[in-house]
């Protein structure tokens, strides 16, 4: 059974503890001026290092996708547009109030990319995320994935792989199977939560 191409970006659905995701973001800001194009529901944003014009709201940019590159959290959405109501992303060149999850417990779902098979042995290592597909400008959309091929024991990897998500019809063993992660590259925690980029003795390190 081949999975469905549905590419969504990071979705969060829970924390590490084991309760539900609560719903918390923290309010920020797009920049007119930031360049990285459209941004969109499920893309990871990093601190842009200023803020609003009332210095309430921090300004942030699309995360750069490989090692090394810092997550500070996750847009699930953004103030709407009275005069573009269809549109439910950020366009390229303007100015945009978003929701960020930038709780570091949180557990997020992705799906896996269509260039290699993720499977069970790779569950408890660390992974970065691909930006091959733009988003959906339709539904607003990411078009984020974990990237395959970066699947190995490396602390400065962006993400950790806790398992599969629960479903019958997620099949493991093809690709664009959907995946459970982790920020490990988290802005507040930029040296690496699994540090040991690997699997530890009765669970995953982190």
């Amino acid at each position: 059974m081949s999975n469905p191409d549905v590419r969504t970006g990071l979705s969060p659905v829970g924390h590490f503890g084991g309760s539900q995701w609560n719903g918390s973001t923290m309010k920020c800001y797009i920049a007119a001026a930031e360049a990285s194009g459209a941004i969109f529901i499920g893309d990871v944003v990093d601190l842009a290092g200023a803020a609003d014009d009332t210095a309430v709201y921090p300004t942030v940019t699309k995360a750069t996708a490989g090692a090394t590159a810092p997550i500070f959290g996750v847009i699930v959405g953004f103030d709407p547009d009275p005069n573009a109501l269809e549109t439910l992303h950020r366009t390229a060149l303007t100015a945009k109030y978003c929701y960020v999850c930038v709780d570091p417990t949180v557990i997020y779902q992705v799906q896996g990319d269509s260039a290699a098979v993720i499977g069970a042995s790779d569950v408890g290592t660390n992974f970065n995320l691909i930006f091959t597909h733009a988003g959906n400008a339709t539904t607003g959309l990411s078009g984020m994935e974990l990237d395959s091929s970066s699947k190995g024991n490396d602390a400065t990897y962006q993400v950790t792989l806790l398992g599969a998500v629960d479903d019958p019809k997620n099949d493991i063993s093809t690709v664009n199977a959907k995946w459970l992660v982790m920020v490990n590259l988290h802005r507040l925690f930029a040296s690496g939560v699994n540090a040991a980029g690997a699997a530890l003795a009765g669970g995953v390190g982190v």
